[in-house]
């Protein structure tokens, strides 16, 4: 899986906890028989959300950390008030990666669909319908606004529900879904970015002889000959985009969705619930992820725009930050929803100060997620009655 264990000491435990709460048995939260363990959970989750609504609920404060890792520019995602979640993002071998993790296209799609996939559950247990199992396929077919600048777009899902409902209790479900989804709106809503801030350290323009490689040997060395490499194939000829797909399981005990991105699901991604909704702190919210994505993206684009524009860097990190208002409270009358996204760069470069914001330029007009954010896009969601049928390769 793409997620990286936490510094803590007690990973082994924690792997051991959420190897049975994917596996086995629902632990504290035992079936009493009346139905599936996916309806046992979601009775509960009711119960989570009924015990909220009697209270005064604050918004939610998100932060994401992402590093461009010295000589492989890897980017590590850090979430969590403490960095207790990570990620690996990065490249295929073809653009000067190892494919350690999935690249930003890849996760937001997942993480996307593992939002889709959360707001069903809560608005399911909402509305008291009953669901025996879910899984959500997303996709998207990026498309090219211009020639600097492409992400992607035309935002579909399909979410496979076995249940007993009828099917008008299904579309108000569906239109609940998407009335209520936070991730939802980020992208189909035009959002208020602002520039990133960039905090800048001049570092010397040789390295002592005795350092070993760094970041600008990753850049000048691996990651310019490959943005070149990639422009010229570009230029030699016009191609169809690739679909980005994944796929959004939910795990019927817990709550947990299980994410495979790509059509092999090579990549794998965790997302649980927050704390108050039955979350058990094994993995980050989709909001937490949904962020930290935009801020991976970044990190790379501003390696690709280094790259391309010859500027050293030594250090690269990004950090976003964000609030999301509650979801249920009794002071909550609206939809919860994102604000307040603020972006910082901190960076050591022998280049000048004028170099350097002419590169945090470039990487706001070129950045695909940052524009997605921005912009507003298009989603059509539908529901498929019966259980998920992985179709053999």
């Amino acid at each position: 899986m793409s997620i990286a264990r936490p510094a803590s000491p007690s990973w082994a435990v924690a792997a051991a906890l959420c190897a049975v709460l994917l596996v086995a048995a629902p632990l504290a939260r035992a079936d009493d028989g009346a139905g599936s363990p996916l309806r046992t959970y979601l009775s509960d989750k009711r119960a989570a959300i009924q015990a909220l609504q009697a209270q005064d609920a604050a918004p939610t404060t998100l932060h994401g950390k992402v590093t461009a890792e010295s000589r492989s520019g890897v980017r590590r995602l850090r979430l969590g008030p403490t960095g207790e979640y990570q990620y690996l993002s990065d490249s295929g071998r073809d653009y000067a990666g190892y494919d350690l993790g999935a690249g930003s296209w890849d996760s937001l799609v997942g993480t996307l669909a593992s939002a889709v996939a959360d707001e069903y559950i809560v608005q399911a247990a909402v509305q008291n319908v009953p669901i025996d199992g879910l899984d959500v396929v997303f996709t998207s077919v990026p498309e090219r606004k211009s020639d600097t600048l492409a992400y992607p777009n035309n935002l579909s899902y399909v979410a496979y529900i076995d249940s007993p409902a009828d099917a008008a209790q299904l579309d108000s479900l569906r239109q609940a879904v998407h009335a209520q989804s936070a991730a939802i709106d980020l992208v189909t809503r035009p959002q208020q970015v602002g520039h990133a801030e960039v905090r800048y350290t001049r570092s010397p323009a040789q390295r002592e002889a005795d350092l070993p490689p760094g970041l600008r040997d990753f850049i000048t060395e691996e990651k310019r000959p490959a943005v070149l490499g990639k422009r010229a194939q570009a230029a030699e000829r016009t191609s169809t985009p690739r679909a980005l797909v994944a796929r959004a399981h939910v795990e019927p005990h817990t709550g947990l969705r299980r994410v495979f991105l790509g059509e092999d699901g090579y990549h794998q991604q965790l997302h649980d619930s927050a704390p108050e909704l039955l979350g058990y702190g094994l993995a980050p919210t989709v909001e937490e992820h949904l962020l930290g994505v935009t801020a991976t993206c970044l990190t790379h684009i501003f390696e690709v725009q280094a790259a391309t524009r010859n500027v050293l860097l030594d250090t690269l990190e990004l950090t976003v930050d964000g609030e999301l208002g509650p979801r249920f409270g009794a002071n909550v009358s609206t939809p919860a929803r994102f604000r307040n996204i603020r972006y910082i760069a901190t960076i050591a470069s022998p280049a000048s100060a004028q170099d350097i914001d002419a590169l945090r330029q470039a990487v706001e007009a070129t950045c695909p997620l940052y524009n997605l954010v921005k912009d507003a896009q298009t989603l059509d969601g539908r529901i498929v009655r019966g259980a998920f049928v992985q179709t053999p390769r």
